[in-house]
């Protein structure tokens, strides 16, 4: 069969992330923005109607809760909480049974960046409530519903090697610009700006290992960004440094608003249009967890689920940091502040024909059965060893999946699969889920 030329390739690249959009924004996009957004913005900025919807929220899923939502408890380390181990070891026995507000029910698998899988049941109100919460982080920065955005993350928008030079595609049902971030060079970035301000969004979406990527190279070519419709660009899935946050703003001209939030669906955290974190208390009930040996006054974020009927997580340890904050913010809402997020440090890897790469973990989503944990090693020149602590039944079909998988994210590498009895652990107890042997690395950051 002949192989597709570029433009039908981008059409059909085109036509299938329209149809998913199509189905999200029948099934949850809709109804999230119809129903859920307008409670969300009630009581973000009343202490009484907040305490109130979250009171409603905890009796509708059945959790207890832990405070009024306009400040964050402390819990101590001998307290009872739910560990990732515990819920890795188990989900089933966390699972609730069907009722009303979960008869309908999704799995979802992630890594993040542990190279641990883990499965999170989820049910249809989750999904559209969840949407609500995305569509106001949206409406602070400026965004409203029909206007252009343009995506740069971890999804496959284009063909290996695209002919015409276009990493992207359109997906016409959202009114979005899919780029790729796997196609990111020194050579491709400009066609990538070019095709930013062509389009010209109202918000970026993106890691910020993608974005600071452009960001870098406009600053290094004395430009700014050209796109007038522009009002924030919106970071999440990664750390988002303060070198980074600077870089992005002066580039492109405009506030960087990050999001926090993990697959486990407990706790979510926003930037407002005064820049400052907010932990969303509508979103789930939160505490933090003060850590010993800190001198950063850092605590781990410990989140109860108010919206995920089939499988609440009560009194959970995400094992995410934060630097607690606590003061008003001038934007006059009243959920908590902090003042960062804190995050494991990662590279950001360039390979020899300047493709930079990084955010690797949805190679191991998908494979929680047979799979214990899993690291993605660099060992220069293009070279990559995927290496799985495996459970029986993981099978040479498994090893390719994983293969083909990396493959789409980082095509033309060299990846084989290399199955350890464990992963060596550093002085914290954890390992580096993207690990280095030789390279030409970037700074970068990961949660």
């Amino acid at each position: 069969m002949a192989p597709l030329t570029s433009s039908l390739a981008s059409l059909l690249y085109s036509l299938k992330c329209s149809s998913r959009s199509l189905v999200r924004e029948a099934v949850r996009n809709a109804w999230g923005r119809r129903f859920v957004y307008p409670a969300l913005v009630a009581h973000e900025r009343s202490p009484a109607a907040l305490a109130r919807y979250r009171t409603r929220r905890a009796a509708r899923i059945g959790v207890p809760l832990g405070g009024d939502g306009t400040a964050l408890p402390r819990v101590t380390s001998g307290a009872a909480l739910l560990t990732k181990a515990e819920l890795r070891r188990d989900p089933a026995a966390l699972v609730r049974p069907r009722g009303p507000g979960s008869w309908i029910r999704t799995t979802i698998s992630t890594s993040g960046t542990s190279g641990s899988p883990l499965t999170v049941v989820q049910s249809l109100g989750n999904l559209v409530r969840e949407e609500g919460f995305v569509v106001r982080q949206l409406h602070w920065i400026g965004w409203r519903p029909g206007q252009r955005r343009a995506w740069i993350r971890g999804d496959i928008v284009c063909p290996d090697r695209p002919k015409d030079g276009r990493y992207w595609c359109r997906d016409w049902v959202g009114n979005m610009l899919m780029m790729s971030s796997y196609h990111l060079s020194n050579a491709t970035i400009g066609a990538y700006v070019d095709a930013l301000e062509r389009f010209d969004p109202v918000v970026i979406h993106a890691y910020p290992s993608s974005v600071a990527a452009l960001a870098a190279w406009l600053n290094a070519a004395g430009r700014s960004y050209g796109g007038r419709a522009l009002r924030g660009v919106m970071t999440s899935s990664e750390t988002l440094e303060p070198a980074v946050r600077a870089a992005v703003q002066k580039a492109f001209g405009v506030r960087v608003f990050d999001w926090y939030g993990q697959a486990e669906r407990v706790a979510a955290i926003g930037t407002c249009e005064a820049g400052r974190y907010h932990v969303l208390t509508d979103y789930g009930d939160v505490a933090l967890l003060e850590l010993d040996g800190r001198d950063d006054g850092a605590c781990e974020l410990v989140g109860t689920s108010l919206n995920n009927a089939a499988m609440p997580l009560v009194r959970y340890r995400t094992g995410d940091t934060v630097i607690p904050d606590g003061t008003p913010c001038p934007c006059g809402r009243v959920f908590p502040t902090i003042q960062a997020v804190i995050g494991r440090q990662e590279p950001v890897v360039t390979l020899p024909d300047g493709r930079l790469v990084a955010r690797l973990d949805r190679i191991f989503q998908g494979h929680d059965r047979h799979l214990v944990e899993g690291q993605v090693r660099y060992l220069g020149d293009g070279a990559f060893v995927l290496r799985v602590v495996t459970a029986p039944g993981f099978s040479a079909a498994d090893e390719r999946a994983l293969v083909d998988k990396f493959l789409l994210r980082v095509p033309g590498a060299q990846v084989r699969v290399e199955r350890v009895d464990a992963i060596p652990r550093g002085p914290n107890g954890k390992f580096q889920f993207f690990a280095i042997e030789r390279a030409s690395v970037r700074a970068g950051a990961k949660s």
